[in-house]
């Protein structure tokens, strides 16, 4: 027989003696691409006026605009419900229930299209399961009409979101399914039924078929009862009949097939897998192809299975009867098994089907003649093709392609979203759209589909619709048949010849649907709900009394019936790794006297782990039984919440932040752009009290004593100054200046004893302190005489430092300064007192300079010195610069000159960079004759010390605030370390919090850590990572320190000469409300949380874990009734969560040497390594001990480097740790110790994974590649890097959570890999990190790195689907791909680097950024001389 299909026409083909319908005329119903309007028919207006006063079940075809009559209602109600709102409180909303996801588009679409109301579309994939209460509400409140699935609804009303008593219409569409343990029929049961009659809302129920069963009056009143609707039909039924194209009915008869015997490929595959269970279903559905499609077909099938198998597999082995040997060795012999079945099949050569009963069935070839008779209306062809199977579904698409003759044909399959079973095939939502828009737009013209085809959703009308395997309800034949919608379509039905069950069903439903018609015709008009009640019920009364228990809170639901799934659910939403199965609930039943008992076990990172019920009359009663008390069970542990759902803590985009709050000014709490202005506070020292006397008699001393030999620096005398004060000083740490760059201490000495000053002397020493700022700041202050914080006076030179120092005042300085300004210099007696004076040179600007030395060698008429850069360059002599440039002629020609040196104003003694000289500017004198010269009464050993005040006052004002902030919060730190947390890079000091901050952050999460999985025994690590976010992120650090009032504390200015004014005083030049205005600085909310963390840093150096525990408190981080570190023990909540059974999977003893620590709870160790891949486990997993760990890790490690490298900048802090805290790091340490062996787990992937990471670095070693951070680019299975957390958590637990114990094993594990293999010079820095902060240092504001990213599971495994391009001011400069982002990202950035190493002048052809150097010159050389 040849290829060719066909040579019959249609007529022959087709036993046309079923068709009793006429044609009707054509009425095109609107695809919804284009929602048009509807109007509204004769029938339509009946049936709603009817709904509006009545619950309505409308039974009308496919077609013929049920939706139309729902819309119109819809309509109604809101209205109805706008006027009702004006004088009711509450709002009810309108809900469409659909009964399957691509009708919640569809529909909602339709109502929008049509509706003024705000409606709105929710299905599964939106995520809706995890909303909570406050999401629903939000939506609540925004819409009139929300259409959804069914299941959603119910689980909404189940978790009390919503209730009954807010509703006022529900719509049912394709209500035909309430039934039974459909949603439909569950929200019924559980809740329509219990809702107060005056609350309920009204029902409106659509179908084109009320019948489930082929009895049609049985199944039509039961759906009546099941609603609580009367069922209404058309009465005009000619008029319908005008709008409904009816198709022509046709029977197709097809031969029976023989006997076909197995084919070699089966035999082939059935001899290597020897009935092995993973195959079984596979052999089952080859078995079926066989005989229903012919050997071609089946052959073909495996292809399929295959695919699914390889996706699907979970190994479900009963894990008390092996050991882990066993079961590795087990999961090896499946893999390789399938790797033989995929070979064998990749090898086949398959034939080319042909039309020849040897390859095809009977009924196969069949169906390809009946399509070939089509091929003349190849243009407007449109058919469905319904099939039983997934597998028979897509070995038919495959075969139409293959044979010849069907080129017109372009075909696609339409299945359901499969079970879980081996070997099944699944077609996701987004699929099953593209797939019928793709028939909508007529780049498909066959479907061949499985009953989600058969209704609702809006598929293109057909030509041809073919019913390949034979119906089995009534419904499937009027809905399949209703999509035949084309004028002079064919609904063609194959029967196997003299198949008398066929022939006699398909009579039946005939029949079952006449009777149906003429039983909703005779439906009385006004007939009340009196149905006969003896029909059985046991279908839907499943539920018995008391089996329900209600959350009085929210009023969220649990029965017997949603505990099943509400069981599955909590499971699916446990935390799990890419090497376990779905989690899935475990039941087993106990055959018991009196029926059965079921005996729930639950994965083993959940907080109930094992469930018994109590004895029940059936399996699935016991099987609910056990769900229900698990559920109960679980929300006692809290861990179902009120509304019954998975607590599941909801961390939003990056995983990292909890949600953005905005304060009321709009700024993003936490973050490092929210600035905002705080006062600063000022010390108490300075502060008067109103008790105080305005002038005391007493005052007391403080020596501030500078670590000089003899009083002198760098061949220059300085005087020691004293401050008095009102209070006495306390003590305080000394502090560093710095005289460019070079360091000396500054001692503060208060002395104990108050000393009596007459009140004249005391007005004399006022007048000298403002003497003194003024001339050191050049501006002049003013200051009250009763007002003033602090005097300053100097001592005499060399004045010993003791109880005797007050007796050491330099009176004679004060005196001086304080009668004269300046006093001209006697040219006829110069002595070498001059050397301690200051000199003006008033013929220039009144320029202030230190004598350097009086140069008897010259005069005013000696020439200019040679080789010197000075300003008489060009002159003859010293006399005749002075009268060219300023007209003023010698009159002693024999005097000596000065040698000097300008003053400068500049230096910050706080800053250990040396700022820049002096400049000597064009002017600046380095000569100067002495008759044209004042010289100033400060001497200039005082003005010298006197120019260090500014910085030394700012220091010390800092210290008293840092002693007020220790001894408010009572905090354990010292005063130095406290003051370096407190004080801020942009102060520019020269220490700051960054490097306490790091230490800092990682002992905040160590103890945050501790104390929650402590305190949360039943919380998984998910919720646990969660909670710890919460409480250690920006934001809440910051609360806390605005709360504390830490911003009144902080240095955060720079220190600035022109800016500083002494406490108290202002310029006379400036307002009195100044001083307020000064008190102020800008800090950012980041800033603010880094100070909290550094805080904890420097505890931690005071007095180790106790003080920064302490710390933490007095800072506001919760810790419940934990006070001291033994508390974490006593407060540990958490039982052994493992039978004792589990240890004979662990061999202790080498746990215990590779640890080097020996375990009191050998238990621990068993949870240390049980993944969570074991099936029904007597162990909890490692989950909560890693998160335990991965914390003991993180600060142990941040702890060596900050020891290790004392003066490595945070930066470099960072880049260590992230280099060693890693999965790839950690993974090369567990391999290192041979941790793997042990770990206890039921994955072939992650066995797999294990054995090829460990072989790479073997192979790595014999080549001597082992050297700086080789395992950088390594995949390493996660699990590897999880158990050494696990147990190092678990060394944590067993030692009473001393750190001591952890800290061994980081010294005996993980020192010595940093010591040799991590070093800032082997660093290998990640490319993203090094590029932005090269562009940072370069003042680059314009680099972009934009994610291109592909989801699904199908783009992860595709070489090139994450891509990511750099732009430098918005140009694109660089592309890179691969199968993930990060990767992506790497390899961009690098070939960005890689052209800044090629090419010294690519950043700046690049970047147009304009950075204008920051030049601050305080040293103003021609600033007019206030004093």
């Amino acid at each position: 027989m040849t290829s060719k299909p066909s040579d019959l026409r249609i007529n022959e083909l087709f036993e046309v003696d079923d068709n009793k319908n006429g044609t009707v005329n054509e009425v095109i119903v609107p695809t919804p691409e284009v929602v048009q309007t509807l109007t509204a028919r004769k029938y339509q207006i009946e049936l709603y006026e009817k709904a509006l006063n009545d619950n309505v079940i409308a039974v009308l075809d496919t077609g013929s605009g049920k939706t139309f009559i729902a819309v119109m209602l819809i309509k109604e109600m809101v209205a109805n419900e706008r006027q009702l709102r004006m004088t009711r409180r509450e709002c009810k909303l309108t809900f469409f229930l659909v009964n399957l996801v691509p009708l919640v588009f569809q529909q909602s679409n339709v109502i929008k299209a049509n509706c003024d109301a705000k409606v709105k579309h929710f299905c599964g994939e939106m995520g809706v399961d995890l909303w909570s209460e406050k999401q629903w509400k939000t939506n609540f409140e925004e819409f009139d009409v929300l259409v959804m699935t069914a299941q959603i609804f119910l689980n909404i009303l189940r978790h009390g979101f919503i209730s009954l008593s807010q509703v006022n219409l529900l719509v049912f569409d394709e209500c035909h399914h309430t039934s039974k343990k459909h949603p439909y029929n569950l929200i019924m049961r559980e809740f329509y039924d219990r809702c107060p009659e005056e609350k309920k809302p009204k029902i409106f129920g659509m179908t084109a078929s009320p019948v489930n069963t082929r009895s049609a009056i049985h199944s039509a009143s039961h759906l009546e009862r099941n609603l609580n609707a009367k069922v209404f039909t058309a009465s005009d039924t000619d008029e319908l009949r005008r709008f409904v194209n009816r198709p022509d009915e046709i029977a197709i008869r097809y031969e029976h097939p023989s006997e076909y015997s197995e084919t070699e490929l089966y035999k082939t595959l059935w001899k290597e897998c020897l009935g092995a269970e993973k195959f079984q279903r596979a052999f089952s559905c080859a078995s079926q192809a066989l005989q229903v499609l012919g050997p071609w077909c089946s052959d073909r099938v495996w292809k399929y299975i295959l695919e699914e198998l390889n996706n699907k597999y979970e190994g479900k082995l009963d894990l008390e009867q092996y050991d882990m040997e066993v079961l590795e060795a087990l999961l090896k012999e499946e893999k390789v098994l399938m790797q033989k079945v995929t070979n064998i099949i990749d090898k086949w050569v398959f034939q080319k089907p042909r039309c020849d009963t040897s390859m095809l069935s009977p009924k196969v070839i069949k169906l390809i003649q009946i399509l070939d008779c089509f091929k003349d209306q190849s243009d407007n062809f449109c058919g469905i093709v319904f099939v039983e199977r997934r597998h028979t579904a897509n070995v038919l698409n495959y075969l139409l392609g293959e044979i010849n003759g069907l080129g017109f044909i372009k075909s696609d399959v339409l299945v359901g979203h499969g079970t879980s079973e081996e070997g099944d095939i699944q077609m996701k939502f987004k699929d099953q759209n593209k797939t019928i828009s793709n028939f909508r737009d007529g780049k498909i013209n066959l479907l061949i589909a499985t009953n989600v085809a058969e209704e609702g959703l809006d598929i293109q009308p057909c030509n041809v619709v073919i019913r390949f395997d034979f119906f089995n309800t009534l419904r499937a034949y009027i809905q399949s048949r209703g999509r035949a919608r084309r004028k002079d379509s064919k609904y063609i039905v194959m029967i196997e010849k003299d198949n008398l069950k066929e022939q006699g069903i398909l009579g039946e439903m005939k029949k079952a649907e006449n009777d149906m018609k003429e039983w909703c015709q005779m439906l009385p008009e006004d007939r009340k709900l009196q149905m006969n009640d003896n029909i059985d019920d046991s279908d839907d009364s499943d539920d018995e009394e008391g089996h329900y228990y209600i959350n009085s809170e929210t009023g969220a639901l649990l029965s017997y019936e949603s505990a099943v799934s509400l069981v599955s659910y909590y499971c699916s939403k446990l935390p799990k790794d890419s090497f376990c199965p779905t989690f899935q609930p475990d039941y087993k039943f106990t055959k018991e006297h009196g029926g059965f008992t079921c005996h729930l076990t639950l994965p083993s990172n959940a907080p109930v782990r094992e469930v018994v019920s109590e004895v029940c009359s059936s399996r699935s009663k016991s099987k609910k039984a056990a769900a229900f008390k698990a559920c109960l069970q679980l929300h006692e542990k809290k861990a179902l919440d009120n509304h019954l759902l998975p607590e599941i803590e909801w961390i939003e985009e990056d995983h990292e932040m909890p949600k953005q709050t905005k304060d009321e000014h709009g700024l993003v709490e936490g973050a490092k752009k929210s600035k905002r202005e705080y006062r600063l506070k000022s010390p108490d020292l300075w502060v008067i009290e109103e008790d105080q006397p305005k002038i005391p008699e007493e005052l007391y001393i403080t020596v501030l004593k500078l670590d000089l030999e003899n009083e002198i620096y760098d061949g220059n005398p300085y005087r020691t100054m004293c401050l008095l004060t009102r209070k006495q000083f306390p003590e305080i740490p000394s502090t560093t200046l710095y005289f460019h760059g070079v360091p000396k201490t500054l001692n503060v000495l208060p002395h104990s004893t108050p000393i009596k000053i007459d009140l004249e002397r005391k007005e004399l020493i006022f007048k000298f302190t403002l003497r003194t700022f003024t001339s050191i700041v050049n501006k002049e202050f003013k200051c009250e005489f009763e007002n003033f914080p602090y005097l300053i006076v100097p001592l005499v030179k060399n004045a010993p430092i003791d109880e005797h120092t007050p007796n050491f005042i330099d009176w004679e300085v004060i005196e001086k300064a304080v009668d004269e300004k300046h006093i001209p210099v006697d040219v006829s007696n110069i002595s070498d007192d001059v050397k301690d004076a200051v000199i003006i040179d008033y013929s220039d600007n009144l320029r202030r300079y230190f004598v350097q030395s009086i140069r008897y060698d010259l005069n005013p008429m000696s020439p200019i010195p040679e080789g010197m850069a000075i300003r008489e360059k060009g002159c003859e002599n010293f006399a005749e610069y002075y009268k060219k440039t300023f007209d003023l002629d010698t009159k002693y020609p024999d005097q000596p000159i000065f040698q000097v040196r300008k003053i400068s104003k500049v230096m910050n003694f706080l800053q250990p960079v040396p700022g820049a000289l002096p400049t000597i500017k064009g002017r600046t004198a380095t000569f100067v004759i002495p008759e044209f010269c004042k010289e100033y009464t400060i001497r200039a050993s005082v003005f010298r010390s006197a120019l260090m005040l500014p910085a030394i006052l700012t220091r010390i004002n800092s210290q008293l605030l840092i002693r007020e902030l220790r001894l408010k919060l009572d905090l354990p730190v010292s005063d130095q370390l406290l003051l370096t947390a407190m004080t801020t890079p942009s102060a520019n000091m020269e220490m700051d919090y960054e490097r306490l901050e790091t230490l800092g952050d990682s002992f905040l999460k160590f103890v945050v850590t501790i104390r929650l999985y402590v305190m949360f025994p039943d919380k998984h690590e998910g919720q646990l990572h969660c909670q710890r976010i919460r409480i250690i992120c920006n934001k809440q650090l910051y609360r806390s320190a605005k709360k504390l009032h830490l911003y009144e504390y902080i240095t955060s200015l720079p220190f600035n000469r022109r800016a500083w004014r002494p406490a108290g005083m202002i310029t006379a030049t400036e307002e009195p409300d100044t001083l307020e205005r000064e008190k102020t600085h800008d800090l950012a909310d980041k800033t603010l949380a880094d100070v909290v963390e550094a805080m904890l840093g420097a505890a931690y150096l005071s007095g180790k874990i106790d003080a920064a525990l302490k710390c933490a408190i007095a800072l506001e981080v919760p810790f419940d009734e934990i006070t001291e570190w033994d508390h974490f023990h006593k407060n540990n909540k958490n039982p052994p969560r493992v039978k004792s059974k589990a240890l004979k999977s662990v061999n202790i003893e080498r746990i215990e040497e590779i640890c080097g620590y020996k375990f009191k709870n050998k238990i621990l160790i068993a949870e240390a390594l049980t993944h969570a891949s074991l099936p029904n486990s007597v162990t909890s997993c490692y989950q909560r001990l890693e998160f335990l760990g991965d914390a003991v890790l993180d600060f142990l490690t941040v702890k060596y480097l900050f020891e290790k490298y004392p003066t490595g900048n945070p930066g470099l802090i960072t880049d260590l740790k992230d280099a060693s805290v890693n999965n790839q790091f950690l993974g090369a340490i567990c391999e290192r110790i041979g941790l793997q062996k042990h770990i206890i787990h039921f994955s072939p992937k992650l066995m797999g994974g294990i054995a090829e990471f460990v072989k790479i670095i073997e192979d790595m070693r014999d080549k001597g590649e082992t050297v700086g951070e080789y395992w950088s680019d390594l995949d390493v299975p996660k699990v590897m890097s999880d158990v050494v957390e696990s147990m190092l958590g678990a060394v944590f637990v067993d030692s009473e959570f001393d750190p001591v114990a952890p800290q061994k094993v980081f010294d005996k594990w993980i020192a010595p890999v940093l010591n040799e293999h991590v070093t800032p010079e082997t660093l290998k820095v990640h490319p993203v990190k090094k590029l932005t902060e090269y562009f940072q240092k370069g003042g680059c504001t314009m680099l972009l790195l934009r994610n291109h990213t592909t989801e699904g599971h199908e783009a992860q495994d595709l070489p090139e689907s994450q891509r990511c391009t750099i732009f430098i001011h918005d140009k694109a400069v660089a592309h890179a791909a691969s199968n993930n982002i990060r990767s992506a990202r790497k390899m961009a950035a690098q070939i960005i680097l890689d052209n800044i190493d090629n090419d010294p002048n690519y950043f700046k052809d690049m970047c147009t950024c304009v950075v204008l150097p920051k030049v601050i010159n305080e040293d103003d050389d021609d600033e007019e001389l206030i004093d």
